[in-house]
């Protein structure tokens, strides 16, 4: 049997050279490894199943793997596809085609993209400005509204659409069918619409969105049944400035609720400061929700740079509800639980390579 094993190895480790040649040169294999140890702390909670404790743990930053092929057709136009995955390395697992995945068309008339993915709205505002672990684990943007993705993260059955660049300008529209069934079915299908203006130039980015949802939930099943509508609007940018890289976002959103609505205001700022290879940032969120419902989460955080694919880390975040909210930290965490009213800290030092 040993000998058996011993020959599939060595056939192996000759066979993957030949692998390695018959893969197309249109087709990119990519990822991201993040792995972080912390020390996790609840207080403030009044719910007996989330207990107000201190946990060490190590935490997946959304690690991930991934293929990209892009392939001319004829001038001016290009096959593309994507299919990435999230992978978990500190317990093990992943679903395949779980993050972006989509198939489409690039050339004059812009890119059409047909398959999942989070959106033009997450990714131009929310995630632009998300620079010391791209919104990743614990320390990720807790505050946004679920609204700008379909309450979903990424998206099911989903059109996006990017326009050609118009002098510094960029649009970007999708429309999903969330891959949810009525809540009624006399009632119209669920469904997302997400718009994005975008200017770039130089060290300028600012991008102006608004996404809505219709029907996405039914908020009484238990009686008649009453579906959910919402709506956010969000402008938001960053400078280059050199010695600084600032960042921030102002969102509105409104969200149906039994007997009425629910409006927030939502607000962050995020600086980066680069020295060499050093990195320090600072990043502080803030939503004024009806109803005691908001919450604040601040972040400090220190980069070192080893090389353009390979740092290690190390920050502090907070995320500190006000009486009646219910925000909660982020990432592959088993000891966090949703408490109304809790504060969430964590302290956290993590390892980082792209390839």
């Amino acid at each position: 049997m040993q000998r058996k094993l011993l020959a599939a190895a060595v056939a192996s480790a000759f066979a993957m050279p030949a692998f390695a040649q018959s893969i197309p040169p249109e087709l990119q294999i990519y990822g991201r490894v993040n792995v972080s140890m912390e020390r996790i702390e609840t207080d403030n909670s009044t719910n007996p199943a989330v207990p107000n404790q201190s946990n060490y743990e190590f935490v997946d930053n959304s690690s991930r793997v991934g293929l990209r092929y892009s392939k001319g057709l004829t001038p001016g136009l290009k096959a593309i596809f994507q299919i990435e995955s999230r992978v978990n390395l500190t317990e093990g697992g992943s679903t395949f085609s779980s993050r972006d995945s989509f198939a489409g068309l690039e050339g004059g008339f812009g890119t059409v993209r047909l398959g999942r993915t989070i959106g033009p709205v997450y990714y131009a505002t929310y995630d632009y400005i998300s620079m010391h672990n791209h919104d990743t684990g614990t320390s990720s943007d807790a505050l946004l509204n679920g609204t700008i993705f379909g309450n979903q993260g990424f998206m099911n059955n989903t059109l996006w659409y990017t326009s050609p660049k118009i002098g510094n300008f960029t649009i970007d529209a999708a429309f999903s069918l969330l891959g949810e069934t009525r809540a009624d079915p006399s009632m119209d299908q669920p469904r997302y619409i997400g718009l994005v203006g975008a200017y770039d130039t130089g060290p300028l980015h600012l991008a102006i969105s608004y996404a809505s949802t219709e029907n996405d939930a039914d908020l009484d099943p238990g009686a008649a049944t009453q579906a959910s509508s919402a709506t956010a609007y969000t402008i938001g940018g960053a400078y280059d400035f050199k010695f600084m890289v600032l960042g921030a976002l102002w969102e509105m959103a409104e969200r149906d609720t039994l007997g009425g609505s629910i409006e927030s205001d939502y607000f962050r700022i995020a600086a980066m400061f680069p020295v060499g290879q050093h990195e320090f940032h600072v990043n502080y969120g803030m939503v004024d929700a009806d109803n005691d419902s908001g919450a604040k989460q601040y972040t400090l955080a220190y980069n070192y740079n080893i090389t353009k694919l390979t740092k290690v880390y190390a920050f502090y975040t907070m995320v500190d509800n006000d009486n009646n909210g219910n925000f909660v930290m982020g990432g592959s965490t088993t000891t966090i639980g949703a408490a109304t009213g809790a504060q969430y800290t964590s302290i956290a030092v993590g390892l980082r390579h792209n390839f």
